[in-house]
Parts: structure tokens; C-alpha cells; sequence
């Protein structure tokens, strides 16, 4: 099947006076237009094409012929009615998110997929004008055709012509108008983070498949739902262009107006998406991407409103990816460390913490009144403790090196240092949480950080996993003499974590299995904090010493019923040997 869409054929012969036929021909082809246009859109929704005659098909994608000085040419999309241009991309962005959910599902309308191979091959400029439309000052036309264009990127994976792209990325250096970056930005957006094989729940059920008598392929190729090739061909092309456009965002957010913030949000938007491990990017592909943040935490005042702050906490928090990625590494990236080096300091030295817009307005309690913004201070709570835990980890990384020297004295050297920072970024943190939130002021941050992330639970248990590790790098010679152990205490933590769960080992059980959070990676490391020291965790359990432990015991059986008729998804044997380890000392202290 071949589309004549935009084919400039000449009119008929009983056109002599065209210009006083213009506005007859006109209407009388709008009408036809809306006609097949709704024909069109009605077989999409019912997943099939099979019963749109060849005409019919072609019909939706044919111009109007305009009368230009004695001569004819076909308009172009930018030259339609308003209303003509959304009911067409509409159609067709109808018609590339059929194709993507068929394709999912492995079988697809066989004039489906005809439509967007032709489409494909852009043999009229219909991708090219889909582009041109980022000029456009109709903000529904702009998004309908961003949104357009990302899914045919989607479904046209790895046979996208390199022009377009180009095209796109050079549009963000040709102009300083945030709205018309905000084109752009949005089709790469929605490209890198489109998620394979997924399918809403509300769309699973039968009205996604193609109806009886359909003409219909089967997608057997495992490639076809890969869009990763789609997604590094995006940020390959942006390379070239990153370092302009971040300096771009960066005197955009140092003169901040509102009128801006849809481009912003959805600039620190892509940004986050582009590193994110859900994106399934290599890091050859993401490293540049990793740069230039520094700019982006000094602009943290009370100037950027907490919508802002919220974007560029979550971009600050992905890049210290600390449980799902630098928690595991013996060698931490520059990058990280350094956002994380300039974190520490910005609460330390340049009182990050008052500017934190919580309420309306500017200031660490702003102005106006209600709850607050929690969602931001959580983002703020666990971007303090992930760039301490960086901190922390590298430090003793460096300073174990053997090839130092005197590693010993070294490490002494330099934990000290740490110790010093950390207590006083850990000491504002506190102040500025008992500060906003109805906590004790006797509760300790080993306690708070359970509560104040009850509602995430992988903020929380990342959360806890930095809590536990900046424990452990720094009582390696055992807890301070100072107010630093009781606030950092690892078992404290863990205690609020069970009475949070009301002591039940299901909850712990359904994380375990979970790979939504890194709790495996907390209790392994728990667990072990617990072995080396056993009189400290009685201690601090005291009465409910006995309570804890029924919880660790019946998690251990109910561990070991799922092993026995091998249904746990994955080795769990070194979490069972310390949870036995932890039961005998248990019943040692008892029968002492």
C-alpha cells in the first residue's frame, strides 16, 4: 500500500476559476475531510483498518489544493485550520499507539502496520512537517504533535532517518524561547522513558486486539519490543548539543519566571530519565549526561519555587543512585562523589536547609499555611543521607588503597575529618526535619528517617541502607563517644522499621521477594552490622529485645518453606545463615 498524502496532483478540469471556486472546493473538501477523518479514527478505535477501502485510507492524508497565482500546490500541515491540524495528528497518534500495543501483544493489523511502514518512509514530508510544527505558537498543536511523532519514534525504533533527529536537537540551538524547546525536549522525553512490554491494566482485556476477521501478523522477532536502539539513537543526538543546552537552563533557572516552568520541568524531566537505570541505557552512552550538575545545586535558593526544587532533587537524587548502583561498588564514579562533595557542603557551609521552600513561599518555613510540601522535604532527607553515604564510602575507599601506605593512620586521619562534616550536615538535617515535622525533639534521625519515609518504601529503605553504611564506615573502631552514635544507631532504625510494619515478617518477606526496593541489600548488611555487634543490639532492643527476634525467627521459616519447595526467586542462603547466626547468639543470651 502506498500513501499519496501531500501529492500536489493536479485538480480537476472543470476547475478554470479557481479563484472564484477557492472557498467552494475549500469547504466542500473539509467536509470530506472531516467525513473520512472520523471514519478513520473509528476503525483505529475498534484495532483494525482491514475494512477501510484503499481510497478511504488514503483520503485523511490528502491536502487541501490551494489556487496560488494562476497555479496549484498542496498546503502543508502548518498552513491548516487549527482544528483540520489536531483532528489529523490526533488520528495519527491514534494510529502509532495502536500499532505499539499491538506490537506488544505480538499481533497487529496487517494495514496497521502498512500505514506505519509507508509513514515511515516519509516518501511526502509527513515526518519533516510533523517537525515544522515546533514553531508553532498553538500549544495544542505543539503537544498533540510531540507526542505524535515520539510514538511513531517508538514504533519506527532503529529505522528513524538520522535527519530528523538532527533537525529536532538543532532546534534547541536555534532559539532561547524555553516554549519552543519545550517540543523537543518532550518527544525525547517520551521516547527514552518509554517502558517495553507494559501494558495498563485497564487496557489488558480484548478491545486491545485485533477483532475477528482482521488480516492480522504475528510478531514472533523477540527485537521488535526492544525500543533501546530507538532510545540511544535520541541521546546519541544530543550529545553534541548537551553542554549549550544545559548552560541555556542554567540562565533560565538563575532568572526564573513561571511562564517558564512547563520547559524546566520537563528539561530536569528528560535529564533524570536519560541516567536513570530504568532506562536501561549503557553508561558509555549516559556518561556525559553525568556533568555540569554542579551550577544546578548552587541554584537551590529561595528564588526557584518548590516545584522546581522538587525536579531538580529527584534529577540530584538519581544521579546518587546509592542503593540500587553505588552502594555495590568498591569504586565510586567521579561524578557522583563530586555532586555528593558539593551536597555536604551546601548544607554545611552555605545553609541549604534554609532555603528549602517547604511551605509557600521562601525560607526554611516560608509563608502561608497548611501541611507543607512533604514530598520535597523527602526528597531533600534522602538527598542529604545519599550524599553523606557517598561521601563516607569514598573516603574509605581512598584511604584503604594499599598502595597509601600506613593505611591505618591514614584512615584514622581522614575519618576524623569526615566524622566532623558529617555530624554537623547530620546535626542541621535534624534541626531543619524537628524544625517542619511533629517528631519528639528527643527522637533521634535513626528513629525519624522510618517516619518520615512510612509513605515510600523506596525512599525508606534506601534511606535506611545510607543510614546503616554511614554507621558502619564510621564506627569501624566502634561507636563515638558522642552524640553521632545515637543518632546513626543501626538497630534504632531497624526497631522503628518493625513497630512500622507492626512486627509482621510477611512485610519483610513480600521486600525480600520484591525487586522494588534494595532491602535485600539492607538486611544483608544488617544482619552482618548485628553479628559483629551482638551486646550492642541487645542493648539498644532492651525490653523488646524478644519481640524483634520473633520477627527475625518466623521471616527465617518462612524463608526456609519457600527454599524447601524452591520457590524464591533467588539465593536468599546468605541472609539464612546470619538469621541463623543471629538466632543462635539469641538463644545463647537466653539461656545465659
Amino acid at each position: 500500500m502506498v500513501l499519496r498524502q501531500f501529492s500536489g496532483h493536479p485538480p480537476d478540469k472543470d476547475m478554470e476559476e479557481p479563484v472564484k471556486k477557492k472557498q467552494r472546493v475549500k469547504s466542500d473538501d473539509d467536509e470530506d475531510d472531516v467525513s473520512e477523518m472520523e471514519r478513520f479514527q473509528n476503525s483505529l478505535l475498534a484495532q483494525c483498518l482491514c475494512n477501510i477501502p484503499e481510497s478511504t485510507l488514503r483520503k485523511p492524508f490528502i491536502c487541501t489544493v490551494q489556487a496560488i497565482g494562476g497555479g496549484y500546490r498542496s498546503t502543508i500541515l502548518s498552513e491548516w485550520e487549527p482544528d483540520k491540524t489536531l483532528q489529523f495528528i490526533s488520528a495519527l497518534q491514534l494510529l502509532f499507539d495502536l500499532a505499539i500495543r499491538q506490537n506488544t501483544r505480538g499481533v497487529m493489523c496487517s494495514r496497521v502496520a502498512d500505514v506505519c511502514e509507508a509513514l515511515s518512509r516519509n516518501e511526502h514530508g509527513i515526518i519533516d512537517q510533523i517537525i515544522d510544527l515546533s514553531c508553532t505558537s498553538n500549544k495544542f498543536i505543539s503537544f498533540t504533535a510531540s507526542r505524535a511523532l515520539a510514538a511513531f519514534f517508538i514504533i519506527t525504533k532503529e529505522n528513524i532517518e538520522a535527519s530528523w533527529l538532527e533537525r529536532l536537537t538543532q532546534s534547541l540551538m536555534n532559539t532561547h524561547s524555553p516554549s519552543q524547546m519545550l517540543f523537543t525536549l518532550d518527544v525525547i522525553k517520551r521516547v527514552v522513558e518509554h517502558k517495553d512490554c507494559s501494558i495498563h491494566p485497564i487496557s489488558d482485556s480484548e478491545s486491545t486486539i485485533p477483532p475477528p476477521g482482521c488480516n492480522t501478523l504475528t510478531i514472533s522477532d523477540p527485537e521488535s519490543l526492544d525500543s533501546t536502539p530507538v532510545k540511544a539513537m535520541c541521546v546519541k543526538a544530543l550529545e553534541s548539543k548537551w553542554t549549550t543546552l544545559v548552560s541555556k537552563f542554567d540562565a533560565i533557572l538563575g532568572s526564573y519566571t513561571p511562564q517558564h516552568e512547563s520547559a524546566v520541568i520537563t528539561f530536569l524531566d528528560l535529564w533524570e530519565s536519560i541516567i536513570s537505570v530504568k532506562a536501561n541505557l549503557s553508561v558509555i552512552d549516559t556518561k556525559l549526561f553525568y556533568s555540569q550538575l554542579d551550577n544546578l545545586v548552587i541554584l537551590l535558593n529561595g528564588n526557584i519555587p518548590g516545584v522546581i526544587w522538587r525536579h531538580l532533587l529527584g534529577l540530584f537524587n538519581e544521579v546518587l543512585c546509592y542503593g540500587s548502583t553505588l552502594a555495590l561498588q568498591d569504586v565510586l564514579p567521579d561524578e557522583p562523589c563530586s555532586l555528593a562533595h558539593l551536597v555536604v557542603r551546601a548544607v554545611k557551609d552555605w545553609r541549604l536547609l534554609d532555603s528549602l521552600p517547604y511551605r509557600h513561599g521562601s525560607g526554611r518555613f516560608g509563608g502561608g499555611s497548611g501541611d507543607g510540601d512533604r514530598p520535597l522535604l523527602q526528597k531533600v532527607v534522602l538527598l542529604v543521607l545519599k550524599s553523606v553515604a557517598v561521601t563516607v564510602k569514598e573516603t574509605r575507599s581512598d584511604s584503604s588503597d594499599s598502595s597509601l601506605g600506613s593505611e591505618a593512620e591514614d584512615l584514622d586521619a581522614d575519618m576524623a575529618v569526615i566524622e566532623r562534616s558529617i555530624r554537623e550536615v547530620l546535626r542541621q538535617l535534624d534541626q531543619c526535619v524537628k524544625a517542619l515535622m511533629p517528631f519528639h525533639p528527643e527522637m533521634s534521625l535513626s528513629q525519624w528517617v522510618v517516619q518520615m519515609f512510612h509513605d515510600q518504601d523506596d525512599f525508606l529503605i534506601e534511606g535506611m541502607v545510607c543510614c546503616l553504611d554511614v554507621a558502619v564506615g564510621l564506627f569501624y573502631r566502634g561507636p563515638p563517644q558522642n552524640d553521632l552514635g545515637h543518632m546513626l544507631s543501626p538497630t534504632l532504625t531497624f526497631i522503628q522499621f518493625v513497630r512500622a510494619v507492626s512486627h509482621d515478617p510477611d512485610v519483610l518477606l513480600d521486600l525480600l521477594v520484591s525487586n522494588e526496593t534494595c532491602f535485600l541489600l539492607y538486611l544483608l548488611r544488617f544482619l552482618k552490622y548485628v553479628r559483629r555487634n551482638w551486646s550492642e543490639f541487645i542493648t539498644c532492643c532492651g525490653r523488646e529485645l524478644d519481640d524483634i527476634m520473633t520477627v527475625l525467627i518466623r521471616l527465617r521459616l518462612a524463608i526456609d518453606r519457600l527454599v524447601s519447595k524452591a520457590l524464591f526467586p533467588y539465593n536468599i542462603n546468605p541472609v539464612l545463615r546470619l538469621l541463623e547466626k543471629c538466632e543462635s547468639f539469641y538463644e545463647g543470651n537466653i539461656e545465659n
